[in-house]
């Protein structure tokens, strides 16, 4: 298998001075960090421009004989929350993305300081969604909460490798 260090082993800008090699898991963590940062990104775009017709659609079912209709009426207030503030949560979003990306590249660069950045941007963005009333309880912000968690523990594991 290929090493995914090769080109961290291979450059070293001053040939004094040995490469230090991102751990394994920390490597890992961080390329995890930047493909949910991009995915972030363009889930907060795509939510933008999206919302106010979702809430629309998700009214109508609402209003329904569908079964499902009480649970549709709690999710339909979120999404009018979110659609009337849909530019702010936009912005708390990309902020908070960004944060998570600056701190990744902050741990690439074994740089102890990334690991606030990232927590701060991971914790930032749900807590400000909570206190504007824009976040609700289904089981996808729930899993929105939970795979955070994860990955700021998996990185508190790895704070050792950090200076």
């Amino acid at each position: 298998m290929t090493d995914f260090n090769q080109f961290h082993e291979s450059f070293n800008p001053d040939p004094q001075l040995p490469a230090k090699k991102v751990p394994d898991m920390l490597n890992v963590l961080t390329i995890l960090t930047f493909i949910g940062s991009g995915l972030g990104l363009l889930g907060a775009i795509y939510t933008y421009f999206t919302v106010c017709k979702s809430m629309e659609m998700m009214a109508k079912l609402s209003q329904s004989d569908n079964p499902m209709a009480g649970m549709m009426n709690a999710m339909s207030d979120v999404m009018a929350r979110q659609c009337e503030m849909k530019l702010p949560v936009m912005i708390i979003t990309l902020v908070s993305v960004a944060l998570c990306f600056f701190g990744a590249m902050q741990m690439r660069k074994l740089k102890r300081s990334g690991f606030f950045l990232y927590l701060l941007g991971q914790i930032a963005a749900p807590l400000a969604l909570v206190l504007m009333g824009a976040a609700g309880g289904s089981f996808v912000a729930v899993a929105g909460y939970v795979f955070p968690l994860i990955f700021i523990i998996l990185y508190a594991t790895q704070l050792k490798h950090l200076k």
